[in-house]
């Protein structure tokens, strides 16, 4: 019986090895795409909904440096959404007119950075990386005036500012084989936004999922 026990280790040790052997990160190009939700947290923002949704894409090539880790280089874009407001004031005798105002704040950027990988027992993965954002926020405000014989819309503010600043993720993954594989991910953009109240702080975190394939 003690041998058999033996033997069957053994040989689920050699399974083992083998898919991970199987599952190892290659030196190629990868494509990655990842989706989930974003928070924005903005200096001077606290009336907007801050919580959407985000979705982006890299490309890039690895190299493995020392098996089990490897390194390389990336590109993408991701469009991080958005954050809106509205507030409405209403006044008159009965209150019958009603005075909106509405924003929006939208965020996006193009990516150019450093990827790294670390292929753990049993196909499990970690994942970094970091690098630059070419940001685009756009602003728009508008007010909204309704009430009986009046219906106006006036373009209070339109604006697009552009930053260079950084970007950086990690990621908790399994590699179903060398080509493929999933991943939790955590990415945050540190990024600046002007407008007429003057330059922001724009810290923009992504929560969510990514999917990878590897050539």
């Amino acid at each position: 019986m003690q041998k058999v026990l033996l033997s069957v280790a053994a040989a689920a040790a050699l399974s083992f090895a083998s898919f991970a052997a199987n599952a190892a990160t290659h030196d190629g190009a990868f494509v990655s795409v990842t989706a989930g939700g974003s928070h924005y947290d903005v200096s001077g923002s606290s009336a907007y909904d801050k919580n959407d949704s985000s979705v982006g894409g890299l490309v890039g090539y690895r190299w493995v440096v020392d098996r089990p880790f490897s390194i390389g280089v990336e590109a993408g874009y991701v469009n991080l959404g958005k954050m809106t407001y509205s507030d409405t004031a209403t006044y008159g005798s009965s209150d019958q007119y009603s005075d909106t105002i509405k924003a929006k704040f939208k965020g996006k950027a193009v990516l150019v950075g450093a990827s790294g990988k670390w292929d753990l027992p049993n196909g499990f993965t970690i994942t970094a990386h970091a690098g630059v954002a070419h940001s685009q926020i756009d602003l728009s405000a508008r007010e909204y005036v309704d009430g009986p014989g009046v219906s106006r819309t006036y373009k209070l503010y339109d604006g697009t500012s552009h930053d260079n600043a950084i970007y950086a993720g990690l990621g908790f993954g399994y590699d179903f084989n060398e080509h493929f594989g999933i991943s939790v991910v955590y990415d945050h953009y540190a990024l600046k936004a002007e407008d007429l109240t003057g330059k922001h702080t724009v810290n923009v975190g992504v929560f969510g999922g990514n999917v990878e394939y590897r050539f």
